[in-house]
């Protein structure tokens, strides 16, 4: 099987003792003010680092032993960022797929990179045959197709799909949604919609969004949760699962029993292989069911409240994000009742995923986006550069912004009603939109993949994401430039080292021997 992932971390740090680990590759590559870093790995074991930057796309290719077998630089058409939204791995190439509009025509423009030779290949750019005012939902590939989505103000769903013979041809159908009821707010299920592909970084900012896609062959399972429907008591909510069937043009509407949310939202769930894990997270209880996706029947439950140990939990619960300006913002929270409370402040998430060993490691949590605070304003304060966000196969792509003094920024920017909202400014004016890295409250949990028991064992359990974030706290400075792939059943963590002008990836598999952390000034 195939395995494409690429999403930069969220900035932050966390705080446990570094695991095994070991360097895998290091090369060369200008990177100052890249727009964008992508990381794509094929069955072989290759793999291709990309970005853009100043007008050109710049790739390296790496061999399944660490070995760079080729690097361009190649001038990209109209100097414009092409914002890869979609990745696929052919017979012979790696395709990235990325959006382009020209007034009111859109187009698809892939361009690819031999996987033999590394060379460089400009694809035709395909123009969409549009309906008139539909709404761009988001593009996504997986391992057989690249799909471009968009919905009209009557909830139809216009899927376009590369053709099997050609991948320069866009295939299209449509989808009636008639069963699904519509929403209290238009376009609530889609502005926060996500692609789940089988290797998405498992962390609570990737399983907070409440709108999920995922493909499986010819289907596309769209999975929504907590939203208000018309008609129906606020109260009432549920996840709500919305199968799109290539092969017969038509949808399936089905449901999860209903769950009376006293805060909105206040559960989440994620498809894992057959199964739906769904968590509700209250300030005095917690829930996880699994359920069998094809039937929709519970097949294991658990249940906590705030006065009780969290024995689901193999790993002590973490909170990230929440300290002062300079502090690590990183902790552990031991106390039951502050951690059910703390658990709940924010949108629930979780992840499930899986490796060589037969267990599910799941993440549950929640994620909170910050908002910006009144106090003073001082010139010498540091203020945070706006994050963007950019469409990418799995979802949202983060570019995590820079800590800066106030006076680096011009005045007109920070005191501007439209610039300033972009800034996280803690001490400036102040605002209501949510920016900066957010705060982040999750545990690992450890479950048998047959039984769905949690795993019992002496001695800390094995979870790889752990790894990867206590590698990513001990390096200093913290790298500006992250990208993390699955790499068969092992985990590459790749950085830049501005420093050394190097891209250092490092690999994270269970049973291997710790390796040095390098030296960071």
């Amino acid at each position: 099987m195939r395995k494409l992932l690429f999403s930069l971390l969220l900035v932050g740090a966390f705080a446990t003792a570094a695991h095994a680990q070991k360097e895998f590759a290091d090369i060369e590559l200008p990177m100052n003010r890249a727009e964008d870093l992508v990381s794509v790995a094929d069955d072989e074991g290759n793999v291709v680092v990309y970005f853009y930057q100043g007008g050109n796309l710049n790739f390296a290719m790496i061999s399944p032993t660490g070995e760079k077998l080729a690097q361009h630089e190649i001038p990209y058409r109209h100097s414009k960022d092409p914002q890869v939204m979609g990745t696929r791995v052919t017979a012979d190439e790696f395709i990235f797929y990325s959006r382009y509009t020209n007034g009111r025509r859109e187009y698809v423009r892939p361009f690819a990179i031999n996987r033999h030779t590394g060379a460089f290949r400009s694809i035709q750019d395909v123009q969409l045959k549009l309906e008139r005012n539909v709404t761009f939902v988001g593009g996504f590939g997986d391992e057989d197709h690249f799909y471009m989505l968009y919905t009209d103000k009557d909830s139809n769903l216009h899927l376009y799909r590369d053709s099997d013979d050609n991948v320069a041809t866009m295939d299209y159908k449509l989808f009636k949604a008639e069963q699904m009821p519509r929403t209290r707010d238009r376009y609530a299920r889609e502005s926060g919609m996500i692609y789940v592909h089988p290797d998405l970084e498992r962390n609570v900012f990737t399983g907070h969004h409440r709108s999920k896609i995922y493909s499986r062959g010819d289907k596309l399972h769209m999975i929504f949760d907590g939203y208000s429907l018309r008609g129906k008591p606020s109260k009432e909510t549920t996840t709500e699962i919305l199968t799109l069937d290539w092969n017969t043009g038509k949808s399936e509407y089905r449901t999860l029993p209903v769950i009376e949310q006293r805060n909105a939202p206040s559960f989440n769930s994620f498809l894992h292989q057959d199964k739906l894990f769904r968590v509700n997270l209250e300030k005095d209880k917690l829930k996880l069911t699994a359920y069998d996706f094809n039937t929709l029947q519970p097949l294991k439950e658990y249940a906590f409240t705030d006065k009780e140990q969290l024995a689901l939990a193999s790993t002590p619960v973490y909170q990230r994000g929440a300290g002062g300006l300079f502090s690590s913002g990183y902790e552990v929270i031991e106390k039951e009742d502050k951690v059910m409370k703390n658990l709940a402040n924010g949108v629930p998430a979780i992840t499930v995923d899986t490796y060589s060993d037969s267990t599910l490691q799941l993440t549950i949590g929640s994620y909170k986006a910050p908002s910006e605070r009144s106090n003073r304003n001082d010139r010498s304060r540091m203020v945070r550069t706006p994050d963007r966000y950019v469409r990418t196969s799995r979802g949202l792509m983060l570019i995590p912004g820079r800590w800066t003094p106030a006076y680096n920024i011009p005045t007109y920017y920070l005191n501007s009603p439209y610039y300033s909202r972009y800034f996280y400014d803690p001490w400036g004016q102040g605002g209501n939109i949510p920016t900066g890295p957010g705060i982040s409250t999750y545990f690992h949990s450890v479950l048998d993949a047959n039984s769905l028991a949690k795993v019992e064992q002496e001695g800390d359990v094995e979870v790889l994401q752990e790894r990867v974030e206590a590698y990513e706290r001990n390096l200093k400075p913290e790298p500006e430039f992250q990208t993390i792939y699955r790499y068969g059943d092992k985990l590459h963590y790749g950085y830049y080292d501005r420093k050394a002008r190097t891209f250092r990836i490092v690999e994270f598999a269970h049973g291997q021997e710790p390796a040095p952390q390098p030296a960071q000034e």
